[in-house]
């Protein structure tokens, strides 16, 4: 598979996870509201942005960026890394937060993690705008 193409298959993981994220986090404020799980609101609204915006973000730039600055692609290793390290703080963040606990360690683990994933993707978009160019056919 070249770079283009699993690309553009991180691409739509990306948007179809995001998607998973603002179902679950709809089910859960549905439930909130309805007072039948007693779950604060401000964790589902992280959810929300974090699983859902964050992700479709993500995915949506890497359908975009190539096309738009003629680049062959991103680089397709730092596409994983940042999507695992994204969902492995959204994770960690959002089970301690929904839990109601007040892990601390899991807390900022996890927050390190989503600085890390979001960095990341910053620095491989930009990479990818500034880069070298696609041969042009024209």
């Amino acid at each position: 598979m070249d770079n283009i193409a699993a690309t553009s298959r991180m691409a739509r993981l990306y948007i179809a996870t995001g998607f998973l994220y603002f179902v679950i986090g709809t089910v859960l404020l549905a439930l909130s509201f309805s007072n039948l799980v007693a779950i604060a609101r401000d964790p589902i609204f992280i959810l929300l942005l974090y699983g859902f915006v964050t992700q479709l973000i993500f995915g949506v730039s890497y359908i975009f960026v190539p096309g738009v600055s003629r680049h062959s692609g991103p680089n397709y290793k730092a596409i994983i890394a940042e999507y695992v390290l994204l969902n492995v703080g959204i994770i960690a963040f959002e089970g301690v937060a929904l839990a109601g606990q007040k892990n601390i360690v899991m807390v900022l683990g996890g927050l390190t993690v989503l600085i890390i994933a979001v960095l990341l993707h910053a620095t491989n978009v930009w990479r990818t705008m500034v880069g070298g160019k696609a041969k042009s056919t024209l």
